[in-house]
This record gives C-alpha cells, sequence and structure tokens, in this order.
C-alpha cells in the first residue's frame, strides 16, 4: 500500500519527489538529499555517496540518478545523499572531516553529543538506515588511493542479512567481492540492525572520470531492479554477475611519517615474499620493506609519495587456489534506457 513516508521530519507523500538539504541538527551542515516516494508500492532503499567527501564518482552518479529518476520510475522509496560529508567535500579533505580530524565511516553507530562527525553518524543512522529496507553505500579510493573496483558485504550479521546483501553485491559488475569481519562503518551498522547492506568501491586518486560515474549509475540501478524498486529497467533483464568472493585481506599500514615508494599497482597479482613497497626518510634512507604474506591480488594502493600514521599503505587479499583473474562483463550502460528517466 502506498504511503507517506518520513526522515528527518521531513514529510513525502505517494507520487512525490523531493529534493532538498537536510540539516543536521547541533552542527551547521545540511546534506542534499533526494527523496522519491514511487508511484507504486515497494520497499525503501537508502543511497549514500561523500561519506567521504573526496570519493567524487558516487557522489556525481548519485546526483545525476536523484535528477533522472522519477516517481513513475519508482515502486516503493528511493532516498539518495549526494554527499553527506559536505563540509569534508568542500575541504577536499581525504577520509577525514575538517571540523575534529575523524573519519565518519570509523565512529558508528555515533553520538549526538559529541563531535560533529560523531552526530552525523547518529543522524545517519537513526533518521534514515533504521527506516529503510535495503543500503547501498558508494565509495572510491580517496585523494591518496588508486584501487580495482570491488564491493564488500557484512559478514558480521544475522545469516539472512548477510545472505540478502551478498546477492545485492552480486548485482555490481566487478571482479571481487569482500566478506567484511568490521564492525564499524555505515553499512556494517546498517546490517547489524537488520539492514542488507552493501558498500562499493570505484575510482580513485580525487578523479571524477565519466567511466566511473556511468557504471555507478549501473550499478545502482542493477540493484535498484534486483530489490524490486525499479523491475522495468533495462527492459526487465536481469543481470547477475559472477564476482569471486574473498575472505583473507591484509591492510598495510603506516606506523610513522615516512615517504612511501610502492612497487605494485591495483588490480595486479602478487606472489607471496614480493616487495610490494617500502619507506624512507627525507634523505632517501631506505627505513622499512614491505613484502607479501601471499600470493593474491592487490585490491588498492596509496601512490602518494606522503604517508602518515595509521594510513593504509595497500590492501592484498588472497585468491583461490586456481583462481584465473577475469575483467568485469562488458555492457552497455542502460541506466537511460527506460524512455520516461531520459
Amino acid at each position: 500500500m502506498l504511503h507517506t513516508v518520513c526522515f528527518a521530519n521531513i514529510h513525502v507523500d505517494p507520487c512525490t519527489k523531493l529534493r532538498t538539504l537536510v540539516d543536521v541538527p547541533r552542527t551547521l551542515n545540511a546534506i542534499p538529499v533526494t527523496i522519491i516516494n514511487g508511484k507504486y508500492d515497494g520497499p525503501t532503499v537508502l543511497v549514500t555517496a561523500g561519506v567521504h567527501g573526496s570519493e567524487y564518482p558516487g557522489i556525481a552518479a548519485s546526483m545525476e540518478l536523484g535528477k533522472e529518476l522519477e516517481p513513475e520510475d519508482i515502486h516503493g522509496c528511493l532516498v539518495i545523499m549526494h554527499p553527506v560529508n559536505v563540509s569534508a567535500f568542500w575541504a577536499r579533505m581525504a577520509e577525514l572531516g575538517p571540523e575534529d580530524g575523524l573519519n565518519l565511516n570509523r565512529v558508528f553507530p555515533g553520538n549526538a553529543t559529541l563531535s560533529r562527525t560523531y552526530k552525523l553518524a547518529y543522524f545517519l543512522l537513526h533518521e534514515f538506515i533504521l527506516k529503510v529496507d535495503y543500503y547501498l553505500d558508494l565509495h572510491s579510493g580517496d585523494l591518496q588511493e588508486d584501487l580495482h573496483p570491488y564491493a564488500y558485504f557484512p559478514g558480521n550479521a544475522s545469516e539472512e542479512v548477510i545472505e540478502k546483501s551478498r546477492e545485492m553485491a552480486k548485482q555490481i559488475n566487478v571482479e571481487y567481492l569482500v566478506r567484511s569481519t568490521a564492525t564499524t562503518g555505515a553499512y556494517n551498522c546498517a546490517a547489524l540492525n537488520g539492514v542488507p547492506s552493501i558498500l562499493v568501491e570505484r575510482g580513485g586518486t580525487g578523479f571524477c572520470c565519466r567511466e566511473d560515474i556511468e557504471e555507478y549509475k549501473d550499478d545502482v540501478m542493477h540493484v535498484l531492479q534486483h530489490v524490486g524498486v525499479t523491475p522495468d529497467y533495462d527492459h526487465g533483464h536481469l543481470h547477475t554477475f559472477t564476482p569471486q568472493e574473498l575472505t583473507n585481506i591484509e591492510y598495510l599500514e603506516a606506523d610513522k611519517p615516512a615517504c612511501w615508494f610502492h612497487q605494485k599497482h591495483c588490480g595486479e597479482m602478487i606472489e607471496k615474499g614480493e616487495l610490494l613497497g617500502y619507506t624512507t626518510d627525507f634523505f632517501g634512507e631506505k627505513q622499512e620493506e614491505f613484502r607479501a604474506k601471499f600470493s593474491g591480488v592487490m585490491l588498492y594502493m596509496t601512490p602518494a609519495l606522503s604517508i602518515t600514521p595509521g594510513r593504509v599503505l595497500c590492501a592484498y587479499a588472497e585468491l583461490p587456489e586456481g583462481y584465473v583473474p577475469q575483467a568485469p562483463h562488458d555492457h552497455v550502460h542502460t541506466h537511460a534506457l527506460p524512455e520516461k528517466v531520459k
């Protein structure tokens, strides 16, 4: 049955599209949000982009989808936030918020009484995430990160939520899926609260390429079709890709300021014991070498020279024995096929 939806005290009637700024209480931040309460009955889905303010392709894709889609395209309700972390977007900050230097994706479930980033996480969780049926979070490599496209799904939720999340992730045209063991982050927090969720990674190093934007729009539309929000998308043809699921991931982090020289690129195969990179001081004196603990694939790599403590140098994953790397499926971008969306 069609019904009025309410997010952050904003009520949206059926067959209505609202594009507005939503104030985050007790902060100076307002999030641009598109809420499309559809013409037909169906689930409620949240799409967020810009949890990290300098991860651009997902933000641009969300902006465009919010403009293109209309209530007659939607079964249920679609909520798009573009971007979430507005102050970090304007500050061009990698990972962190300018007000308190915190990583929004590391403070969930948040706290309404602490600093701005905690308030934002609390607001996002309680006013949006807990009110939806499915959640899709769009990320990229940050300003200092390059990555091979892949998707995360939660591994610490109930089996039902894990399986629904995995099926969502299979709608994404990527080569690899990572089952996360973390409990922090917006999508993990959502899953722990019973909301099937995924996080997708595309693009990076501060670029906002049209190819990545179009791929992201396809990603979102395929997930929406899968959960029943846009059943007529792509003329009803369902896409299910076959990405390889990965469970053993190694994240290398710097423990002190240094100059970083990487030896591998994202997407490349690596062998156990192979040199991944090394650090030096300002005089070029080598400080530390980093070698692969196992053979696998490089998921993302920091190509920046400057490294500070706690920043990830690279992340690589072990591949199943006998796995032959494959390129993601080539296909024509179809996000604008329905006539009413053009």
